[in-house]
């Protein structure tokens, strides 16, 4: 009896030994990523006395998932994001406005239905990519639990960038690799409700769109492998260019579009899918880190 009773007992410690060693989700809700990143474009203007609202719920999403959200301010628009005439100076005279924000606003048709709107990873496109900011966390935590199909990786001095894609499984597709500049810290006029701040702060506002352009000349990835794109730029010959979009092609437009800080500039880099425009990965880096 003792010997059987021995026997019942190694049994049941090996059963309860059976230990599960794969990771696996209990909570599919609380579940996300760690390597998955979200780009929020949010389209704004200095004008729009609603737009800080929008401002502050990115940075809220930001402060709950640290690391994963990237941001990116697009001043568009006639009515919210021109600056005032002359003759009211000194208030609202910058340009925050681009070309290639203009470009993004008209392709998307976001200003069309009023500011503040923004996108998340572009996904929805063409009838339900137009987000007010109370849907963007959770459009995000949906996000958030996608795997990734790309890795991307950010290195710079003063007048190269390097952005390495490195693919994490075997796939095909038709993409796209995007890598523009942003800077934050911009202490200008903004509306806010009924108020006009003047020492407000911008960030992560769109300065430059360096390249938008096929990710490979092949549809075909391999799992490992790494494309590099090296990017030679200018700041002072960028920083011109948006002087002269204000001066000479923006409706309303005066030519104050400058005084860029490369000490608060960043790189931002994603891959999007050029068929269903989504935002596939995103990567942030300082500029000359």
């Amino acid at each position: 009896m003792k010997k059987y009773l021995i026997l019942i007992n190694t049994i049941l410690i090996i059963t309860s030994c059976d230990v599960e060693e794969r990771p696996f989700i209990t909570d599919y809700n609380a579940y996300i990523n760690p390597e998955k990143k979200v780009l929020i474009e949010d389209f704004t203007g200095h004008l729009c006395p609603n737009c800080p609202g929008a401002a502050e719920e990115l940075k809220a999403i930001q402060d709950i998932y640290p690391n994963q959200i990237i941001g990116v301010a697009i001043h568009v628009s006639t009515t919210f994001a021109r600056p005032y005439p002359s003759s009211q100076a000194p208030i609202f005279q910058y340009d925050f406005r681009t070309e290639w924000g203009n470009e993004i606003d008209n392709y998307y048709g976001i200003s069309e239905i009023g500011l503040p709107k923004g996108m998340i990873n572009r996904i929805g496109f063409p009838e339900n990519h137009k987000l007010g900011k109370d849907e963007w966390s959770t459009q995000v935590a949906n996000e958030l639990k996608k795997e990734i199909d790309f890795k991307i990786y950010i290195s710079s001095d003063s007048t190269t960038i390097s952005v390495i894609s490195e693919s994490q499984k075997n796939t095909t597709g038709d993409y796209n690799l995007v890598v523009c500049l942003t800077e934050d810290n911009i202490i200008n006029w903004q509306k806010y409700g009924a108020n006009n701040v003047e020492d407000y702060e911008h960030n992560h506002v769109l300065r430059s769109v360096l390249i938008d352009e096929a990710l490979s000349s092949s549809s075909s990835y391999i799992s490992g492998q790494e494309i590099e794109r090296l990017i030679n730029y200018d700041l002072t010959a960028l920083e011109q260019s948006n002087i002269n979009y204000s001066e000479n092609t923006a409706e309303a437009g005066n030519g104050n579009a400058g005084n860029w800080d490369s000490e608060n500039m960043s790189i931002v880099s994603y891959i999007y899918n050029n068929i269903t425009k989504e935002i596939m990965q995103v990567e942030e880096a300082h500029l000359n880190n």
